[in-house]
């Protein structure tokens, strides 16, 4: 499981990193060709506001729940003993799964509507449709880690352990790799 998640957790930082290199190197180019030769590449805005910053919004939430780095309110649970925090942590993995596989449905039933009138950026005829079916994509992930989080704490009796390292969370933040 650990394995699973590490290289889950690696896929979605590289494809993070690539994407914000791209639309970096996308708009460095564009400024380059409106400034030096007057022609500046083609629905540069739209692309980074429709295909670019969703991509590296919506990778962001499953990496950060691999990584324990959600902010997280524990003024009641830390004062619980640790077999009751850890009850009301797996009932918060189970509600946070529902909400998620809610999200994701709304996004799909969104998607959908979209692909069907083949949604393009507001004032250009760059397609824009493809990227919504992301939405949904990211919250089943994200619903799966929250029950993977939910069954590894009734596993462990330990609800602060990081689904990467396998360690208390806030033990390895000087030992991260990134």
């Amino acid at each position: 499981m650990l394995t699973f998640n590490k290289v889950l957790s690696k896929c979605l930082t590289i494809t993070t990193a690539a994407a914000i290199i791209i639309m970096m190197l996308h708009n460095v180019a564009h400024a380059l060709m409106r400034s030096l030769f007057d022609a500046p590449i083609y629905g540069t805005n739209e692309i980074v506001e429709y295909w670019y910053l969703p991509v590296v919004a919506l990778l962001g939430i499953p990496a950060a729940q691999l990584q324990k780095e959600h902010i997280t309110v524990t003024m009641a649970t830390e004062r619980m003993r640790s077999t009751t925090a850890s009850v009301f942590t797996v009932f918060a993995c189970l509600l946070g799964a529902l909400v998620s596989i809610g999200f994701a449905w709304f996004g799909l039933v969104k998607a959908l509507e979209y692909a069907a009138i083949g949604q393009t950026a507001d004032v250009s005829d760059i397609i824009t449709w493809p990227v919504y079916f992301l939405v949904p994509i990211i919250f089943i992930l994200l619903a799966a880690l929250y029950v993977l989080d939910a069954f590894v704490i009734v596993r462990t009796g330990r609800s602060d352990l990081d689904l990467v390292t396998g360690r208390p969370a806030e033990h390895d933040l000087e030992e991260r790799s990134y």
